[in-house]
């Protein structure tokens, strides 16, 4: 039986709609294949991939349908967001120079260095700016590095610019936009523009890998404020597999034993409007004491406000990165304005551009290999310039355990968690000491961390001392902390009631969220005993390698290696680095020591 075609209305009236359009415009759904029909599936499916005008180039094609699918042709005023990335100058010779920085063989590169031989010309941002202004585009931002040019629209402009129109576009447990047509550029910008990112968000969303938690353990609510009960430091705790108030974190993972990181500056990536963000985290820090390090929320392609949505992971974020910290010059929030991959990729290059030697991201596609080769590209591109100023960004794997439900069953890591240009982060569940909340026992795998290798992305050299573990392609995570929500972390929440009243309550909450933050606040500590800023991924791997051979004496304790766990497709091999887990969790004081031998 071919393509069954479910419409809203006549068929007779959509088909002779689309012949005299050259639009769809009812609802379409897609329940099965094969058979007599085909050719009215084929009148449905994007009409205009074959021709390309000669004065224009194609970038990507159109989505085509797949069975089960509900879409329909976005209205003209509908409003799009997108990102124009440009082309770089010398990018393979920039990736081997960023090889060099991380291999600790070079000093890393300076703006101007980077601006005279690699990055795009302000000239020819410019012209794409000017481009999108023609095609009624406007709040359009350039990036400090002329990478990426953002702007908002509508469906309209999108067609009149890149002659596509957009499906509103429901798959499975994805919904977003999908450009139905090929997408294309004038030929005169295709020596500037390498992609166009915003037109396929169905399945370029990020999200958020925040999780509350269901269990309490550990803690009393106390009957005045609702302010978490204290935990006892000595004698017999109530339970090992427990919640942990912030003041646990540091001597849990050996930070405390490092002075407090207040020369240090850490950015969050984040989504929408923060104007609560400030508060939530100045409440939390208050209730326990803590002096609150400044917060500054920017937003570098503006943002949509009242939208509050991802307004817990923000907090969870900034408190975890407080959390392991013990203090920082200021955290810098940049806020995307939402949490499509491109806008949340405009976001990360605003923090790179102002120098922000440590960044935390907490938002992926939960399967690396149903992303964009286009989009992977991006990323690579803009996280290489990164590596090669010496900057380190810890991004998550997700959620969804080692097996997601990705297309094809092809990888069950994160996007962009599988770039070998980040830290890949997942998640554990923590346990402490029978004596003390704050005294480490051990860990195991979280049932929720995302592993595996990545879809596209080569081993990196660094990995090359594990090839035996994780294969020809880039074996992730490297590290794991703690991010069972059941051992995860107090923070403070709040929404606006039926009434408009704001609310706050606290609430436990884990994920490979908590983990990233957790990690970055560490290597601020890191950075500020004395380790230069680089992104340090084969000095990582040496130490591993080191400490499970013995052969490292400097660091026999650097890294708590898991205990056990399994996510369902990998399973955690104790003692050893493996595709599960990594190399586990940093013990931070050993971690510092055995750094500056490295370097």
């Amino acid at each position: 039986m071919a393509y069954l075609i479910s419409i809203l209305g006549s068929l007779n009236m959509l088909r002779s709609t689309m012949l005299s359009k050259g639009v769809i415009t009812g609802l379409l759904v897609l329940t099965s294949v094969g058979g007599a029909n085909a050719a009215l599936a084929n009148e449905a499916a994007p009409i205009s991939n074959a021709a390309v005008s000669h004065s224009s180039l194609a970038l990507a094609h159109g989505v085509a349908l797949q069975a089960g699918d509900q879409a329909h042709v976005m209205s003209d005023g509908m409003p799009i967001h997108i990102n124009v990335v440009l082309k770089m100058r010398q990018q393979a010779e920039l990736e081997q120079v960023a090889g060099l920085v991380r291999s600790r063989v070079r000093q890393p590169l300076t703006d101007r260095e980077l601006a005279a031989r690699y990055l795009p010309d302000h000239g020819d941002a410019m012209r794409v700016s000017n481009f999108l202004r023609a095609h009624g585009f406007s709040q359009i931002y350039v990036s400090k590095d002329n990478m990426i040019v953002s702007a908002s629209g509508t469906a309209a402009n999108v067609q009149s610019a890149f002659q596509t129109r957009l499906y509103s576009l429901h798959r499975g447990d994805k919904a977003g936009v999908a450009n139905v047509d090929v997408v294309q550029i004038p030929s005169s910008l295709a020596g500037v523009i390498s992609a166009v990112h915003g037109l396929r968000s169905f399945q370029e969303r990020g999200v958020s890998g925040a999780k509350v938690a269901t269990i309490i353990k550990g803690h009393s609510y106390g009957k005045d404020k609702g302010v978490p009960g204290a935990q006892s430091s000595a004698g017999t705790v109530a339970c090992q597999e427990c919640v942990h108030a912030p003041t646990d974190f540091p001597s849990l993972y050996g930070a405390s034993n490092l002075a407090p990181a207040n020369g240090q500056a850490v950015a969050v990536i984040g989504v929408g409007d923060q104007r609560n963000t400030t508060y939530l985290y100045q409440t939390w820090a208050s209730a326990y004491g803590f002096n609150a390090i400044p917060l500054k929320v920017s937003y570098p392609t503006g943002y949509t406000a009242g939208d509050y949505e991802a307004q817990t992971e923000a907090v969870l974020d900034v408190d975890a990165v407080a959390t392991m910290s013990g203090g920082l010059k200021e955290i810098d929030f940049y806020s995307a304005p939402s949490t499509d991959l491109g806008d949340e990729l405009a976001a990360v290059t605003a923090a790179i551009n102002d120098n922000r030697s440590t960044i935390s991201l907490s938002y992926a596609a939960t399967c690396d290999a149903d992303i964009g080769q286009d989009l992977r590209r991006s990323w690579d591109q803009e996280l290489s310039v990164a590596v090669a100023k010496g900057f380190t960004v810890f991004a998550i794997t997700q959620d969804y355990g080692g097996k997601p439900g990705c297309s094809g069953g092809e990888s069950s890591t994160g996007f962009p968690g599988s770039s070998p240009y980040v830290v890949s982060v997942g998640a554990s569940t923590l346990y402490n000491s029978a004596n003390s909340y704050s005294a480490y026992d051990h860990e195991t795998l979280w049932q929720g961390s995302e592993s595996g290798p990545a879809a596209t992305e080569p081993r990196p050299h660094y990995q090359d001392a594990v090839a035996s573990v994780v294969g020809a392609m880039r074996g992730t995570p490297d590290f794991v902390m703690d991010g069972d929500p059941n051992t995860g972390l107090w923070i403070i929440i709040g929404g606006y009631d039926s009434t408009g009243t704001y609310q706050t309550q606290w609430a436990v909450y884990g994920g490979t969220s908590l983990a990233a933050p957790l990690l970055a606040g560490t290597y601020a500590r890191l950075l500020q005993s004395g380790i230069p800023p680089y992104f340090w991924q084969k000095t990582f791997y040496d130490i591993g390698e080191g400490q499970v051979k013995g052969i490292r004496g400097d660091c026999i304790n650097c890294y708590n290696l898991l205990t056990g766990g399994s996510n369902g497709a990998y399973s955690v091999v104790p003692g050893k680095y493996n595709q599960a887990s990594g190399w586990g969790s940093w013990n931070a004081g050993a971690l510092a020591t055995g750094m500056q031998f490295q370097r």
